[in-house]
């Protein structure tokens, strides 16, 4: 998943029409536990969040504690989650008392990697990035690229603009080329 935006204020439709507008709000969070609740119902192995939880880096304390019960339904479940932030949630706005489930891997401001299934050797590899702060201009793939190990199934986990698509910020701007070259056969983005 990607873009969950919980808890979005839709504030143009708030001042219209706020009834409305407070049904739209809490349908991001149905549409997060139809997430969670899917991922139970077909017993997958992990749920990969490629950014962009929450809508603002000054998110709702509901949105966080709402977004980190449904990691941890999934652990109940006996699934990993692996999250990285994006531009709307970056780490410095994340509340630091409230933690994430054992079994979830949030990734840093580094790329790093983790195993699907934690000590076997033919597990996939799940390499990740999150947004430091809301302002990242910078092309992170190459830093997927440093640590890239040839020989795994590999997945990416980034919230990027792919392409120079001018209907978003530039955010993480990095090419579909930059991307085939890294040797990650899957991106979430």
């Amino acid at each position: 998943s990607a873009d969950l935006h919980l808890d979005s204020p839709f504030k143009g439709l708030k001042r219209v029409a706020p009834q409305i507008a407070e049904v739209l709000r809490m349908s991001t969070f149905d549409a997060y536990d139809a997430v969670v609740d899917l991922c139970i119902v077909e017993h997958v192995d992990a749920l990969l969040v490629a950014g962009d939880i929450f809508d603002s880096a000054d998110q709702s304390l509901l949105a966080q504690l709402k977004f980190v019960d449904g990691l941890k339904r999934l652990e109940s479940a006996g699934i990993r989650s692996f999250v990285c932030h994006g531009n709307h949630d970056p780490l410095d706005a994340w509340r630091s008392e409230i933690s994430f489930p054992v079994n979830s891997i949030r990734f840093g401001q580094t790329v790093t990697s983790s195993e699907l299934r934690p000590g076997d050797p033919d597990s996939p590899l799940i390499y990740g990035y999150s947004y430091p702060t809301r302002e990242v201009r910078e092309n992170v793939v190459p830093e997927f690229q440093k640590m890239f190990q040839p020989g795994r199934m590999s997945i990416g986990l980034l919230h990027a603009n792919v392409g120079a698509d001018t209907g978003h910020e530039s955010y993480a701007p990095c090419t579909v080329d930059d991307l085939g070259k890294v040797g990650i056969r899957y991106w979430a983005l």
